[in-house]
């Protein structure tokens, strides 16, 4: 049991970190598809509790499709009318939800495995709390919905977590149901093995130093660039003003000039004598 809030909001905890997001087929690229900032926010309501992961991207935005979103998940001690209860996929203890990535060009990259791994991590701190239903839609399993195989990709995206379905009422709009199950059932090691296959999470702090550094190395690199150019600027305006005197030079300082020079004298000698 939980502290009672003071208030309706009560105190609330912060923590934000930053993931950067590779493409699952190439995890070792240097360069992420996508670096991402969570925004991990825990509050009391009332005598409930609250957990909400803000989404933001960092940097490049595609031209279409959403660049931030949120996903809360909620926890209630019960009362003498209701049990204790725990949801993972909504900020109010309401029946049915689902689970909704806002990012669509990230789909398939594991982000919803990363976040759905802290949501369980943080439920199975009430380990007799009963797991409030999930419900399935029909909106993910029409022919060609996200690339073809959504609801292959859907159903092993909760499997991983231990959560199972039984099938919904044939026609209804609600294809299937998640079982009943306490928040102890929860797991995350396979979940947690495969979202640090290609995303890198650190935090704030660190991830501000890392972009330091690296503006550093360029602005370095762009100082030689500019150096590097202004010599060849310097050297092609010599050439223009003594481009005699260069050829020379360079003639002077090459083996390869002298040869072609001395072969030029023999020529000419010899074309004398045979005249």
């Amino acid at each position: 049991m939980h502290p009672p809030s003071e208030g309706l909001r009560g105190a609330s905890h912060s923590d934000d970190r930053v993931i950067e997001v590779r493409h699952p087929q190439h995890p070792d690229s240097p360069d992420p598809v996508a670096l991402l900032l969570i925004q991990r926010t825990e509050q009391q309501v009332g005598q409930d509790r609250r957990l909400t992961l803000k989404v933001r991207r960092i940097g490049n935005h595609p031209l279409f499709g959403t660049n931030q979103f949120s996903w809360s998940a909620c926890y209630s001690p019960g009362d003498n009318r209701e049990p204790e209860r725990i949801k993972l996929t909504d900020g109010q203890l309401r029946p049915g939800g689902n689970v909704i990535i806002g990012m669509h060009d990230l789909i398939g990259h594991r982000v919803g495995t990363y976040l759905m791994a802290e949501i369980v991590a943080w439920a199975k701190q009430w380990p007799t709390a009963e797991v409030m239903r999930i419900d399935l839609s029909w909106q993910d399993e029409k022919e060609g919905c996200w690339g073809g195989n959504n609801k292959e990709r859907r159903d092993r995206f909760y499997e991983q977590f231990g959560i199972a379905f039984v099938p919904g009422t044939p026609g209804h709009s609600i294809t299937a149901k998640s079982k009943p199950m306490r928040a102890g059932e929860l797991v995350t090691e396979e979940a947690e093995q495969a979202w640090r296959s290609n995303i890198r999470e650190s935090s704030t702090v660190d991830a501000i130093a890392e972009q330091q550094r690296e503006i550093a190395m360029l602005a370095q690199e762009c100082q030689r660039l500019e150096r590097e150019a202004m010599r060849l600027r310097e050297a092609c305006q010599n050439t223009a003003r003594r481009p005699v005197r260069q050829v020379l030079s360079r003639m002077a300082a090459s083996p390869y000039a002298w040869g072609m020079v001395v072969v030029g004298v023999v020529a000419l000698s010899l074309s004398k004598v045979v005249g």
